[in-house]
């Protein structure tokens, strides 16, 4: 057996059997407080700690049953019930405070409702980071020629039938353009 998944648990490591209630005559599985996977299918006596699977970013435990039927727990949320003190029945939903999905040790989780989780999500730095694309594949119009338009919108000389024909918008389409309402992300320097 290869001696690195041999079942060596860390300081303080305690380890929980996981309960699936849905299989009859489930494997034996256990989840620890430091967010690790036991295996107890092919070393039923010492266990063989296991990886799982990766959803979404987040650790889980994938069971075949009968039928091609798969069974996901994600390990946080296995973590949490057995380790994470809950408050009480409205707390449903398992955050990492470090927002780091891969950190399942019991001391980065904890039990929230849903607008906290809502809130904490706010918070996380990927959140906040993201790059948000804009569509533009199928659009008539790309930036430069909006900043064209509104160019030539902010000069009273200029009809504005005859921008949309130039363009090939409507007329409605350029009233949106001169509001704010489409494009308003683009600006134009005077």
């Amino acid at each position: 057996m290869n001696e690195s998944n041999v079942s060596r648990s860390f300081w303080n490591e305690k380890w929980a059997k996981i309960i699936f209630d849905e299989i009859e005559n489930a494997p034996h599985y256990e989840v620890s407080n430091y967010g690790r996977l036991k295996s107890f299918q092919n070393n039923p006596k010492e266990g063989v700690v296991i990886k799982g699977s990766v959803i979404q970013g987040y650790r889980s435990l994938n069971i075949r049953v009968a039928g091609g039927k798969t069974i996901n727990r994600y390990v946080h949320k296995l973590v949490a019930e057995h380790f994470v003190e809950k408050p009480d029945a409205d707390h449903n939903f398992v955050i990492h405070l470090d927002f780091d999905k891969q950190n399942n040790h019991y001391e980065n989780l904890k039990w929230v409702t849903k607008s906290e989780m809502i809130d904490h999500n706010r918070e996380n730095p990927a959140f906040i980071n993201r790059v948000i694309p804009r569509r533009t594949k199928n659009y008539k119009l790309t930036e430069s020629k909006v900043r064209i338009i509104k160019k030539l919108l902010k000069n009273d000389n200029n009809r504005l039938k005859m921008i949309a024909k130039q363009f090939g918008i409507t007329h409605t389409q350029l009233n949106r353009i001169r509001s704010g309402e489409n494009w308003k992300h683009v600006t134009v320097e005077d």
